[in-house]
């Protein structure tokens, strides 16, 4: 099984990973600073990731292997990667909306980190 890096993107400005009573990695939870992508879940056993977009739409898709999420992390650009190697390349399907108190939550970590990396530039 793939060892998830613990890396710094420029773009993840929130990222935690959830592990099992045996230490084994279930799910990845990031928050980016994207025009385009919101949050994203990844579930390591099922393969299946999702991502909530930054007009409040979520979707899921299948197939995603551990090597290819990891790719997705690691991306420059994690919009451009989706749109390359993901969008309609995977089984996929509208879950949910998020209503508007959960988007304005993600826009603050977004925002409260952008504050916390101005602060350290000085």
């Amino acid at each position: 099984m793939l060892i998830f890096a613990q890396q710094t993107h420029t773009m993840i400005v929130e990222r935690k990973e959830v592990r099992d009573d045996n230490g084994n990695l279930g799910y990845v939870e990031a928050v980016y600073k994207s025009e385009n992508i919101l949050n994203t879940v990844y579930f390591v056993e099922a393969q299946r990731l999702y991502i909530g977009f930054s007009r409040g739409n979520m979707y899921s898709y299948e197939n995603i292997d551990p090597e290819l999420y990891q790719e997705f992390e690691d991306a420059e650009s994690h919009g451009k990667f989706f749109h390359s190697r993901i969008n309609r390349k995977f089984p996929f399907r509208k879950e949910y909306t998020l209503n508007p108190s959960e988007l304005q939550e993600y826009r603050d970590i977004v925002k409260n980190n952008s504050i916390e990396e101005q602060d350290d530039e000085r």
